[in-house]
């Protein structure tokens, strides 16, 4: 046995040193975890912006070329149907989108589209909810 392990003494201390490699991995496996679920939240809440603000461009833009001279002039309900109609990975129901016009909706006036989200983390106990949200102004063409 001396010959395998060099003495009796680091014989015992390598028995002795089997529940540290457990003991570090599970520390390592830990961390890495927690870095891998932030970075996937983090994504998760950039990817929900982009869609956000891109339907409140697109809503403004439905509104800015639909002022009150056009054949159709849109409305709120018209702006939110086209900004819900826009959010394909999102859940078009917790949409909450605002639109306004300053101050009316005639071309040479601007429109504001503000839309927000809500965001259910993966690890909601910690973070809570977290609301998402984007603004668009224009300027009413016709």
């Amino acid at each position: 046995m001396s010959a395998l392990y060099g003495s009796p003494l680091s014989a015992r201390r390598l028995r002795r040193s089997g529940g540290n490699a457990i003991v570090e991995t599970a520390l390592c496996l830990l961390l890495f975890l927690t870095i891998f679920i932030g970075i996937m939240e983090f994504a998760m809440g950039v990817f929900t912006y982009n869609f956000v603000s891109y339907a409140a461009r697109e809503g403004t833009r439905y509104a800015a070329t639909r002022g009150s001279l056009s054949g159709a002039p849109a409305t709120a309900d018209s702006v939110r149907t086209r900004v819900r109609s826009q959010v394909v990975a999102l859940d078009p129901s917790l949409l909450a989108v605002a639109t306004t016009w300053n101050p009316n909706n005639i071309p040479g006036n601007t429109v504001t589209v503000d839309v927000r989200y809500p965001i259910t983390p993966l690890v909601g106990f910690v973070l809570g909810n977290i609301t998402v949200g984007a603004t668009s102004t224009m300027t009413i063409a016709q």
